[in-house]
């Protein structure tokens, strides 16, 4: 949207602050290189530590532990926390989702948007904005007030990126796609059904079908609308998006081995099984403002139907409409250096896996791709040695556990022995790639320098999944329009629906309900847009019986118990940020997870089902004491039981910064400094 933010600076005569201007950055003795790996097992790292020699080498003179997580386990909680040194209840992350409380509806938890303003529909007079969910100063910029200089590559929670004096950031996790969302890849095939296409078929987290219609007037030409941001001028109606799309063109080849892929003057002849060159995309809104996209497309087959694969449209780097790093020209100067990559905060594709849109190999091709550019960056800015502190997160080793875990689970219901043969070390071949990350950022750190590589959290198997709502109804806190106090009704199927946000729920009679993973609201009166609980001893009460109850239920088909345990909120939170904290937070054994659907608030027939997904491995509601991340350093650690919140303190007391009040965590003890 480079137009939009000309068009602003000449109607408001703006002058954006630039980075590197004031006092020069503070000389310091050493360096510190803070290496984040989403969602590293420290039981898998032992399992295999024979084939990862970097950290079995850092684990012989220097450290290898677990690294105490958040409750729950969830990433942008963990990373929160990380950042802050604050527990949630400080920083305010509690999920990947909120709730609205006055609706029951599920929203994006990381971050709130403001949509642009225009004169007569046509003239921008307020750009687009994006406002942080998490509270708290992150260590970087704490850092920075102190003339610290930091360089941050794909910061989770990051966005907008905190203006820094002394530094750069780029941020990661939080950045959404150029529609808004996580990450919405497309499927584009010549034979898709109506059913395919109607609203039904939309999955929780996934992506859209668009179907392939075929030119009256040329057999081998096929067109098709890709449909991308909302137009921000409009305010959508019931069954509206009001989406701007535009034109494809797909042509297969003569001998039906490739296909030509036109799109908006960009044209590539693609064979089948291979992917694409970047291409970029223009949604115009109005006749001043575009919103610019990128992305790629795999051909998955050519003839006899032609079915294309088109990666979630990132913002371009060259030109996002909102900073996503600081200064803002940062993430413009990696695109010249680099060329085109990726700016999406969820950017591996693991939806257009678990949908089975795209197989194994598709995935790890741009996992990998992916690893390589965020390293690239990173081992540059190392060598320059413009900062005193550099840290870098990367969530392959986190995407590569969710989807490939029944892959080393046997007793997984989608275990395939074939693929097992083909894929069934990708976890491994994942954390190879990170060893090597870590023995590059050896090579160029000195003994007087300190190097912590840590994990947010473990990992687990995911077999079977718990409908959270489905319990609630069963059990008398969920009433279904239509149920009445004969126990008989309460097993008629029909009243239950897979979808989701709540369908058919009666709030005048509903006591709690779920939304997210793992948490369990009170329909709390003054609180809830329809409460009903009173507050106070109703409330004591309902929140006692409701854990006590949860906790005994067993799994039908072999007697287990799932939850672990179901935490009442103020017990494991302090702080003033806990409005989105869930009454109950639910922690659950190996095997067992909240499903898809409870997240988004729908409540299916059954309470146990099988997960059949190959998204196989998760941690998001697993227990805090089951979840350990590791931590590996090039120093000895004394502190016995380190966990992340401690990080941030550590890099202030490492540089002489005074520890914030607010901050929960306690530096990391040292022993003895690493010679190599």
């Amino acid at each position: 949207m480079r137009r939009t933010r000309l068009l602003l600076a000449l109607l408001w005569l703006l002058v954006l602050p630039l980075a590197g201007c004031g006092s020069s950055a503070r000389q310091t003795k050493g360096k510190a290189v803070v290496l984040g790996f989403d969602g590293v097992d420290p039981d898998l790292v032992k399992q295999w530590l024979d084939e990862l020699p970097h950290i079995k080498k850092l684990s012989q003179s220097g450290t290898l532990m677990p690294l105490g997580t958040t409750n729950p386990p969830e990433s942008p909680v963990a990373w929160a926390s990380f950042a802050t040194g604050t527990n949630p209840g400080k920083h305010g992350i509690f999920d990947f989702l909120k709730r609205d409380a006055e609706h029951y509806l599920p929203d994006i938890g990381l971050v709130e948007r403001e949509k642009p303003e225009f004169l007569f529909d046509a003239i921008p007079i307020k750009a687009p904005k994006v406002i942080n969910n998490r509270k708290g100063t992150p260590y970087w910029k704490q850092l920075d007030q102190h003339g610290i200089a930091t360089v941050n590559l794909r910061m989770p929670l990051e966005l907008p990126a905190e203006e820094l004096e002394h530094g750069r950031s780029w941020s990661g996790l939080g950045v959404p796609d150029i529609g808004g969302t996580w990450g919405t890849y497309y499927y584009l095939a010549s034979d898709l059904s109506a059913w395919d296409l109607s609203e039904n078929s939309n999955t929780e987290f996934g992506g859209r079908q668009v179907l392939l219609e075929l030119d009256g007037q040329k057999d081998s030409l096929f067109h098709a609308q890709i449909e991308g941001p909302t137009d921000p001028r409009k305010t959508p109606e019931p069954g509206q998006s009001y989406r701007i799309a535009i034109p494809v063109e797909v042509e297969r080849n003569q001998d039906s081995t490739a296909v030509s892929i036109r799109v908006q003057g960009q044209e590539q002849n693609v064979s089948e099984g291979a992917w694409s060159e970047w291409y970029s995309f223009q949604f115009d809104i109005g006749p001043f403002v575009s919103a610019q996209g990128v992305s790629r497309f795999y051909v998955l087959e050519t003839f006899p139907e032609v079915r294309l694969y088109l990666m979630p449209i990132s913002f371009d780097p060259a030109d996002p409409p909102f900073p996503i790093s600081y200064p803002e020209e940062y993430v413009e100067d990696l695109n010249e250096r680099y060329g085109t990559f990726k700016t999406l905060g969820w950017i591996h594709e693991t939806w257009g896996l678990n949908e089975e849109q795209i197989d194994e190999e598709v995935f790890l091709q741009d996992l990998f791709r992916n690893m390589d550019s965020l390293e690239r960056t990173l081992l540059d800015e190392i060598d320059a040695g413009q900062a005193s502190v550099y840290s870098a997160v990367f969530t392959a080793t986190d995407s590569a556990s969710h989807m490939f875990y029944r892959l080393i689970d046997p007793q997984h219901p989608r275990y395939d022995e074939q693929l097992a043969s083909q894929y069934g070390d990708a976890i491994l071949r994942v954390y190879k790639r990170m060893d090597e990350v870590i023995g590059k950022v050896v090579q160029r750190i000195g003994p007087q320098d300190l190097l912590l590589v840590i994990s947010d959290h473990g990992f687990h198997t995911w077999r079977r999944e718990f409908n959270t709502n489905t319990w609630l109804v069963r059990n008398g806190y969920m009433f279904l329009k239509g149920m009445d106090s004969d126990p008989a009704l309460k097993k008629l199927d029909h009243m239950f629906s897979g979808g989701s946000f709540f369908p058919n729920v009666d709030w005048s009679r509903s006591k709690a309900y779920s939304l997210g993973l793992g948490h369990i609201y009170i329909n709390l009166k003054g609180r809830e847009g329809q409460g009903i609980v009173e507050p106070g001893a109703e409330y004591d009460q309902l929140v006692r019986e409701i854990r006590h109850k949860i906790l005994q239920f067993e799994d039908p088909d072999n007697g287990e118990r799932p939850l672990v345990n179901a935490y009442y909120y103020k017990d494991i939170y302090t702080g003033d940020n806990m409005e989105h904290a869930g009454d109950i937070q639910l922690s659950f054994k190996t095997g067992y997870r909240t499903s898809w659907q409870t997240a988004l608030g729908a409540v299916p027939p059954n309470i146990i089902v099988a997960n059949l997904k190959k998204w196989s491995g998760d941690h998001c509601a697993s227990d805090i004491e089951q979840t350990s991340g590791f931590l590996v350093s090039n120093r000895r650690v004394d502190t016995p039981n380190p966990s992340i919140i401690d990080i941030a303190p550590t890099l202030y007391k490492e540089f002489g910064v005074e520890i914030p009040q607010r901050v929960d965590g306690k530096p990391i003890s040292f022993g003895s400094v690493t010679v190599r």
